[in-house]
Order: structure tokens, then C-alpha cells, then sequence
């Protein structure tokens, strides 16, 4: 479930990163090059959700297991990595560098707590994960492509600089993209997905 929610959203701030920053922040004395660089900012960070979100997971089953030593090491090992990262790669890219070694250091911290937990419980299902993870790619690239194309075709069609005109290209070019996103998952047979819709659908008939 974390990744039928995650992979579409780092896909979607990606593709979508300057629109949306142009949106929430371009006004006043926030140029169009500070949208540039926000958004450049913003793309390298994305891929830190993942990692956040698998840590999320993984560092409290350690402790319902009693071990709060496990994810304290890795986190302090995370930490190291990502200084050591953001030294090497500022030099090379500047503040994106910065952001980018900030999401190595976030899957790393994730990458090892889910070893280390698969190695605890004897596996994690990882065959069945795998072929989940394969088909939400498969779907988000496809969500992916519908947003930026259907962006750009907004920014040709409507290129009006005030904001219900940002908030009108940026609200379609997300819906496109969940739509597109909504019929890939169909088609794919992505159980996660289904679930999803259905424990929304449960709530709403609740009300």
C-alpha cells in the first residue's frame, strides 16, 4: 500500500515540479528563475519519499520487537551517509546536490532496516513485492507521461500568468494523470490498488 501510494507521488512532483512550485510560489518578489530553481530542488528530493515512508514501516517493527538499538545504528549511519554525500555531490550540483544525497541517505536508512527485518523474520514476502512494485512503475510512468503531455498541451492552450490559471493547469494535468493512473491499476490487476478503492468506498458508504 505504501507503494501504490508513494511511487505515483514521487513520479507526479517530478514531472509536475515546476508547475506546482510556480502555483504555491511564484508571486511578488518569487521570479520565474526562483521557480526554476525551486522545482530542480524539489525534483531531486522526491525520491526521498520512498524512504521515508519504508522507515516509517520498518524502524517500529523493531521496536514491538523490543530492539530500539537496530534503527538507532542505522539512523546514525544514515546520517553519515547523507553528510558524506551532500560534501561530494554539492560539489558536483550545487544545492540539487544537496537535496539529491538528502533522498540516497533516506532509501539507504530504508534499505537497511528492511534487510536487517527480513533477515529477523526470515523473509518479507519479497517475490510477491517485487512483482507489486513492477506493475505500480509500470503504472506511474504511464500516469507519469499523461501529466507532464497533458501540462505542457495546458501551458500552449491556456498560458495566462494569474494563478486560477496556474491552478486550472495544474488541477487538470493532475487528474489527467489519475486517470490514467486509476485505468493502468485496472488493467494491471494491481491488488493494492483495489484495496485502496475499496477502503475509501467503505468509509464514504459509512457516512
Amino acid at each position: 500500500m505504501m507503494l501504490m501510494l508513494n511511487v505515483p507521488a514521487t513520479i507526479g512532483l517530478i514531472v509536475l515540479a515546476h508547475p506546482i512550485v510556480e502555483l504555491l510560489l511564484e508571486r511578488n518578489m518569487f521570479t520565474p528563475q526562483d521557480t526554476a530553481a525551486t522545482a530542480a530542488a524539489l525534483i531531486f528530493y522526491s525520491p526521498g519519499l520512498l524512504g521515508y515512508s519504508a522507515v516509517k514501516i520498518a524502524s517500529p517493527s523493531f521496536y514491538s520487537m523490543g530492539d530500539s538499538r537496530t534503527p538507532a545504528t542505522v539512523s546514525v549511519l544514515s546520517i553519515g551517509v547523507n553528510l558524506a554525500l551532500n560534501i561530494m555531490l554539492v560539489r558536483v550540483m550545487g544545492y540539487r546536490g544537496l537535496a539529491l544525497g538528502t533522498a540516497i541517505a533516506a532509501m539507504f536508512n530504508a534499505s537497511a532496516l528492511l534487510y536487517l527485518l527480513s533477515r529477523r523474520l526470515d523473509g518479507l514476502d519479497g517475490q510477491r513485492i517485487a512483482v507489486s512494485l513492477g506493475k505500480i512503475l509500470v503504472a506511474s510512468v504511464l500516469m507519469g507521461a499523461a501529466s507532464y503531455f497533458a501540462a505542457q498541451w495546458l501551458a500552449d492552450l491556456l498560458p495566462g500568468k494569474d494563478w486560477y490559471w496556474r491552478a486550472v493547469r495544474v488541477s487538470t494535468a493532475i487528474g489527467a494523470g489519475v486517470l490514467v493512473l486509476m485505468g493502468s491499476a485496472r488493467l494491471l490487476a494491481i491488488a493494492e490498488f483495489n484495496d485502496a478503492v475499496a477502503s475509501v468506498t467503505r468509509r464514504l458508504g459509512r457516512r
